[in-house]
């Protein structure tokens, strides 16, 4: 009798393929930027999501975390739906980390419009207000049954941010499964978010690894060093583990 495991996507074992990637990856230390298999996955991320720059990490609750640091300042507020995995399953981070206050919205599976985000957006001339500063989406939405968004409606979130000063992020843990289902393209959702985060070890198969997309300042190259750089080694998100990401990109995908 052949079981299934459903408890988690996470529990997905490597294919052989990405065991001999492993194996075979060149490494170097990615501190330094010296590391070629990290460089070349950040590298492909970014050019497939439209975007300046990529950060490799171990988990997507690294990349969220580091996502919602970059694009609040503490006394902000993030506004998400209440089952979202920000906040339910990352440990209270944005408050531990960030120093921001929650705003949950009403919402179909997960899911919430462009109506409800500009109703949450607080009066920044009310000077007794959190600050609303970033919105956060989910997709696919895990507590929502694996609910996919529809791309339209993340774009009328982005106009209403941008009329609002707000920073939108993707939570796209699984975002390359919601892909296979609507036809969507990666540089569709980069051009809708300013940061997005990709798991690899969750429906791509991969064990370990998220990859954090958006502008130059979540990388090194940028001058100053960049933000989203400093949050990954203060947290020791230092990794050597890009190479099953690679396979999975390569053979696990058809975005």
């Amino acid at each position: 009798m052949r079981i299934v495991d459903l408890r988690s996507d996470t529990v997905t074992q490597p294919t052989p393929a990405m065991r001999e990637a492993m194996l075979r990856a060149q490494l170097g230390d990615d501190v330094f930027g010296e590391d070629p298999t990290v460089n070349a996955l950040e590298e492909r991320m970014a050019a497939q999501f439209g975007h300046e720059a990529a950060l490799f990490c171990p988990s997507g609750t690294m990349t969220n975390q580091i996502a919602i640091n970059v694009h609040t300042r503490p006394g902000d507020e993030v506004i998400c739906e209440e089952g979202a995995h920000v906040y339910r399953y990352e440990g209270g981070g944005m408050m531990a980390n960030s120093g921001c206050s929650v705003k949950h919205l009403p919402a179909d599976r997960g899911r919430f419009t462009a109506a409800d985000v500009v109703a949450a957006i607080n009066d920044r001339g009310a000077a007794y207000l959190a600050n609303s500063k970033l919105v956060v989406i989910e997709n696919t939405v895990n507590r929502g049954g694996g609910a996919i968004w529809d791309i339209a409606e993340t774009e009328r979130i982005r106009s209403a941010c941008d009329a609002h000063g707000l920073a939108l992020h993707l939570d796209g843990a699984r975002l390359f499964n919601a892909m296979a289902v609507d036809g969507t393209k990666p540089a569709q959702w980069g051009a809708t978010f300013h940061s997005i985060s990709i798991c690899l070890s969750k429906g791509l198969g991969a064990p370990v690894g998220s990859v954090l997309t958006g502008s130059r300042e979540l990388h090194p190259s940028s001058a100053p060093r960049a933000q989203a750089f400093r949050r990954r080694h203060a947290a020791g998100g230092h990794s050597l583990a890009a190479g099953r990401g690679r396979i999975a990109l390569e053979h696990h995908c058809t975005a």
